[in-house]
């Protein structure tokens, strides 16, 4: 078991070595890669890195507080869910009913493989499924934004 501060110490490491992987991707040319994240263009609507003991997540989603926007948002989402995992190559877990770990009930749509951040060895295994499927979350994203923004 780890100390506040060292498993701080580990989580800083953790993300300064995505960032510094994610410096080597094509077209990046030495700079790190600034990610989508919540600046989606659609309030409510964040693409987030979900990492912890037991598994690493890349999701979709939907936080807007007053639920019926939010599920409102999330059927238009799914009304687009062929096209939205055509673009990301895979199937997805869609999940209208999500509760983080705060308690907090968000819709999302992920990504998930077992792993435990704290584990140094199998960092640059989990840092290839963020980078890649982060990549692929965006691209899918990006193919279905103006239909979530204004339909």
């Amino acid at each position: 078991m780890f100390s506040k501060e060292e498993a701080k110490a580990l989580r800083l490491e953790f993300w300064q070595k995505l960032g510094n992987r994610t410096r080597r991707l094509p077209g990046q040319k030495g700079r790190k890669r600034l990610w989508i994240a919540d600046n989606t263009g659609i309030k409510g609507l964040d693409l987030r890195f979900d990492v912890g003991r037991e598994r690493i997540i890349v999701a979709l989603e939907i936080n807007i507080k007053n639920e019926e926007k939010r599920l409102a948002l999330y059927e238009k989402l799914e009304a687009a869910k062929g096209l939205f995992e055509d673009q990301f190559g895979e199937p997805m877990i869609w999940d209208f009913a999500y509760v983080r770990d705060n308690g907090r009930e968000v819709c999302r749509v992920y990504v998930e493989q077992p792993g435990d951040m704290y584990i140094k060895e199998t960092w640059p295994e989990i840092h290839k499924f963020m980078i890649d499927r982060m990549i692929r979350l965006e691209k899918a994203f990006l193919e279905v934004k103006d239909y979530l923004k204004y339909s």
